[in-house]
Formats: C-alpha cells, structure tokens, sequence
C-alpha cells in the first residue's frame, strides 16, 4: 500500500517541478498557464465525485491499481501534446488520474488500518511525502543533465506505474453491496470532516505557495534560501507522518488535529511576525510539524464510510485548496503578504477549535475495531 501512496506523491511532485519547463515549451503566458492548472485542479475534482462508486463497483485494490496505470499515462502526456487546447485536454486527464488514485488509495488504505485495528494512516502518507520529494528530484535531475521536459515527465512516470502494480499485490478489500450507486448527499459527520480536512488543504496550499515568495519579498531571503522553505516544510512533514501512527495511538485522533491545529497557528505567528529569515524558516517548519498528520487522521475517519465518504472529504479538501492560493494573493495586493498569511492563522486557529469539539466525528468507534470476516460478497474475485 506505501508503494502506491509514494507512487501518487511522486507524479504529484514530478509535475509540480516541471510546470516551469511546460510553461517555457509551450510558450505560454501565466494566465494560460494558470488555465492549465486550473483544467487539472477540475479534472480531479471531477474524478473524487465518481472515485466512490468506481471503487465500490470493482473494489478499491483493483481501482488501486488500474488508476496507477492511468495515471502512469497520464503524466508525461503534457509534454508530448500538440497545440494548446490538447495541453488543456492532457491537464484535464492528469487530474482525473489524480484525484482518481487519490480517494482509492485513501479508502483502501483506511480499510486495511480498520483491519489490523492499529492507527497505520500516517505511515501511507508518510510514503506520499517521500514520493512528492522523489518525483520533484527526479525532475531536478533531468533538467540537470539537459534533457527535455518529456524526459522530466516520463521517466518519473516510469515509477509511478511501477508503484500503481504493486496494487496488485493489495488484499482485496470486500465489496460493499451499500456503496451508493450515485451521488449522496453528506451527512452531519461528513461535512464536520470535509470542513475540517479544507482547512488543513488551505493552510499546507497556501504554505506551499507562497512561503519562498514570503520569504523573498518581504524578509529579504536570497533565491536559493528562500526555496529552502518548501524542502525544510516538506522534509518535517515526512519525518511527523513516519511518527504519526505512535502520535495517534498515545493521544487519540482528534487531540491529533486540535493539537495539530494549534501547533500550526504558532508556528503561522512565528512566520508572519519573523524579524529575519531564520526565525519565518522555523515558523513554517512548525506549521508542517503541526499539519503533517491532520489529514491522515481525517481520511482514516472519513473510510469509515467507505470511498464515497473519502470521496466527500477529498473533494472538499481539494477545492479548498484550490482556492487557498488565489485568496491569499488577493488580501496581499490590497494590505501585504504578512496580513495575506495571517489569514491562515485563522484558519490554523479554526482547525484547534473545532478539533476540540468534534471528538466523536473525528474518533468513530469503527476505525480501529479489528472487523470480522465480512460477510459480503468479495466483488473483485467475482469479477476474475
């Protein structure tokens, strides 16, 4: 299951770091570019909305690997596309193979932690990070050595599609006859979470956007050390996510994200109030330690309702984010970047609060209770 988490977070990171080479291949100015991004943000939004009856029609182990697959495709296709409405279409595919993989591995894998009856989520998203880091190495590598962005892209989706095979060596999860065969409406539990999963998206989006620009502009970091900020926020949520599973098994899921929260507010007021580089380096390094497991903890909740709740919860996190960097840069053109991440604080202090409330949304009693043999029918080997 790791293989295919560090699978997703390697394509993830991989196009993250070649969008600039895109951008210079295709000739294309930042508001086309930004339609680009936008076309694979709606692809994956677009994908989360009918992820849960795909799993639920063919079992999430077979989704699991099958969206690998796609997305293996999928990736490097910017690259080789002729024309720009072909680049929009190639970004609107990148991001349905995204957003596809994304709820799969996230329901099968809560349905594996409910299985050994132990907190494992965050070890899984620990493998995301490690393959974010990897896929944007691999991409930095390339362009090192001279090679074009379809080499960028292309062979970092050489691992991807070998880790979407390791899906299927996954344990085929049953198939659940109450998988809604449409869309359903959220219920009380799954809007507490969705909401909450947002705001983690907004804080790490926003965070992940606009830290080096920061720590640029207003602090006065040269280039090189202002991009330091994103590895620096990146590497600690690594090392929290490989602690996480101990950290929710001695404290409990929702101290997890209220504590989480609270943790990432200081360090959000260390950065916007740093008097040098430094100190706004160590402030978002404390945001990544505070968000790191908020939305392992979240999703493991939300498969309690099978894909479709991941689903729910995915989208809601994903078009928060979406929206998280835009809203930033409007508050700072009208009274400064520090003010525009103070808006991140609030939320960081929203995360705290309604962490501490919510208890019984976030700790449901069936994601660590070791199921029993299900009684339902295996779907996957029906189908083989």
């Amino acid at each position: 299951m790791t293989a295919v988490f560090v699978g997703n977070g390697t394509a993830f990171g991989a196009w993250a770091a070649n969008i600039p080479r895109v951008r210079e291949a295709a000739g294309l100015q930042d508001g086309a570019l930004g339609v680009v991004l936008l076309c694979i943000s709606l692809g994956a939004v677009v994908a989360m909305q009918v992820a849960g009856r795909y799993a639920g029609q063919i079992g999430t182990a077979r989704a699991c690997w099958m969206a690998g697959l796609l997305l293996m495709v999928a990736l490097p296709a910017p690259a080789f596309v002729p024309g720009y409405p072909a680049l929009l279409l190639s970004g609107v595919a990148l991001g349905l193979a995204l957003g596809l993989l994304d709820v799969c591995m996230n329901a099968h894998a809560a349905w594996m932690e409910r299985q050994a009856g132990l907190p494992i989520m965050s070890s899984f998203h620990a493998g995301w990070s490690v393959g974010q880091l990897l896929g944007a190495a691999l991409a930095g590598g390339v362009a090192a050595w001279g090679l074009g962005v379809g080499w960028g892209l292309g062979l970092p989706a050489v691992l991807v599609g070998a880790c979407g095979l390791a899906g299927l060596l996954l344990p085929a999860a049953p198939y659940a006859p109450a998988e809604p065969a449409h869309l359903a409406w959220p219920d009380r539990t799954i809007v507490v979470l969705g909401v909450l999963v947002a705001c983690s998206f907004v804080i790490e989006g926003g965070v992940a956007d606009w830290s080096s620009v920061y720590l640029r502009t207003v602090l006065g970091a040269s280039p090189a050390m202002a991009s330091t900020s994103i590895a620096v926020f990146a590497g600690v949520m690594v090392l929290m996510r490989l602690v996480g599973d101990r950290l929710v098994a001695r404290l409990g899921p929702a101290r997890v994200v209220a504590g989480g929260g609270a943790v990432a507010g200081v360090g959000l007021l260390i950065a916007v109030l740093a008097p040098g580089v430094v100190v706004g380096v160590c402030g978002f390094a404390l945001v990544g330690v505070g968000v790191a497991n908020i939305v392992p903890v979240l999703f493991s909740a939300a498969g309690a309702r099978g894909a479709a709740g991941v689903a729910m919860v995915s989208t809601a996190g994903y078009a928060a984010g979406l929206a998280s960097p835009p809203l930033i840069g409007l508050v700072s053109d009208g009274v400064g970047l520090r003010v525009g991440l103070g808006v991140l604080l609030i939320v960081a202090c929203g995360l705290w609060s309604l962490g501490s409330r919510f208890d019984d949304y976030i700790t449901s009693k069936r994601n660590f209770r070791r199921q029993p043999p299900a009684k339902t029918i295996d779907h996957q080997q029906s189908l083989s």
